[in-house]
């Protein structure tokens, strides 16, 4: 059944042919570059309505994974209601009228959470192989600052800064997170750092330089030399937590990447658990979590060509990445179609969703003229388009001579309407 005929069937508007072509893409590794307001969680909703009302795939064996807690509840009410609906509908009926279409459709459930919660699911069943007791309490930020400011408070050793305490925390969080989320151990921070300044003061001088390295180049090794002075006091932070029986986001994510690329058999329960894998926002994850997806669903585990690979859908749009403080990299875009290759070791495919339901064609025509200059980076993304008779937008543009009355004006607009 096609998706225009699904929709047609549950009383939903027909998906335009971009949509009905993720909808109704082979139960393969597939990325989709969806633009703003483009529909994309919608899409994937139908998807997974679409592969089990046609046998592809019973709910249970689906999983998909979004960043916030918010946007996993809408995309969870979402294919909950819709497989509601077409339990209840004559289509089912029609499909396989013995139930057992039905019956498999109330049966189960796919699992939709956080990546952060898959990462504390998958060390609470696996993480005895690190070994990482299964009890650990993953800590708030707030708690996890306290324990880290005791660490800095009760530091007995030396360190060279002038910086007071509560900063000092801030700095040691920073760079914790950091060395976690790109899984580099400290040691290897300390070699990093040494070969970098081999490097600076053993280079011949370039043209027109004198005196030795660069201004620029000595204030990196000396940013460097901070963070080198940083890292007892960053292990100190991991010690206590391992002996505290805690986690922290950042090593969750860390921990569950390195078992799941270092023991094969966690990915192989995770195959045999879920044939289809949803991934949205895929832009604004990190490597850690490009570690983690990849290495449990991407590729054979075993080297076997017969292997049953899960059909993983990742969506993103490297024009909305606006993470890269926390680690994210718009990089893992193109990145995906090797990370997730097809079950003969071509790159996978990509498709597009490129009309904006939400923006009116004067807000869309500033937005690509601003995102021009990023559109032939990493993955080529086309322009937005506004969606069939659009509704006309009203676009005013203002320059003032400070924020206070920058300020002033947004207000008056806003209370204008």
């Amino acid at each position: 059944m096609s998706a225009v005929e699904l929709a047609a069937a549950l009383g939903q508007f027909p998906p335009t042919g971009e949509q009905a072509a993720v909808i109704e893409a082979p139960l393969q590794p597939t990325l989709v570059v969806a633009g703003a307001g483009a529909g994309k969680t919608e899409t994937m909703a139908a998807r997974v309505v679409w592969l089990v009302a046609n046998g592809f795939v019973d709910p249970e064996q689906v999983l998909g994974l979004t960043f916030t807690r918010k946007a996993a509840q809408q995309l969870t009410t979402r294919i909950r209601r819709r497989l509601a609906k077409l339990a209840g509908s004559a289509l089912v009926r029609d499909l396989d009228p013995t139930g057992g279409l039905r019956a498999r459709i109330l049966a189960g459930e796919p699992e939709v959470g956080t990546y952060h919660a898959y990462a504390g699911r998958l060390l609470g069943e696996h993480g005895l192989l690190l070994p990482i007791e299964p009890s650990a309490t993953l800590l708030s930020e707030t708690e996890l600052w306290q324990l880290a400011y005791r660490v800095v408070s009760a530091w007995d050793g030396d360190l060279d800064t002038d910086r007071n305490p509560a900063s000092v925390t801030e700095c040691v969080l920073a760079l914790s997170g950091q060395l976690a989320e790109h899984l580099v151990e400290p040691e290897d921070l300390r070699v990093a750092h040494t070969e970098l300044d081999k490097l600076v003061h053993t280079l011949p001088a370039g043209p027109n330089q004198r005196g030795g390295p660069s201004k620029t180049l000595l204030n990196i090794l000396d940013a460097q030399q901070a963070r080198i002075e940083l890292l007892p006091l960053v292990e100190r932070l991991a010690q206590t937590l391992r002996r505290e029986g805690a986690l922290d986001f950042g090593s969750q994510m860390s921990l569950a990447a390195r078992m799941a690329r270092d023991h094969p058999e966690v990915g192989r329960a995770e195959r045999a658990r879920f044939r289809v894998v949803l991934l949205d926002e895929y832009q604004d994850t990190g490597h850690a979590q490009r570690v983690l997806l990849s290495s449990l669903f991407g590729g054979p585990l075993s080297g076997g060509a017969s292997e049953r690979m899960p059909a993983v859908t990742a969506g993103g749009d490297p024009m909305q990445s606006i993470y890269g403080w926390r680690g994210a990299s718009a990089a893992n875009l193109p990145r995906f179609s090797t990370d997730f290759p097809l079950p003969d070791g071509s790159p996978a495919p990509r498709l597009e969703l490129l009309t904006s339901w939400r923006n009116p064609p004067e807000a869309l025509e500033l937005a690509n003229l601003a995102s021009e200059p990023l559109r032939h980076k990493g993955v080529q993304v086309s322009t937005l388009r506004a969606k069939p008779e659009p509704t006309p937008g009203d676009v005013r543009l203002a320059l003032h001579p400070d924020v206070e009355a920058e300020r002033e004006w947004v207000a008056g607009r806003i209370a204008a309407e």
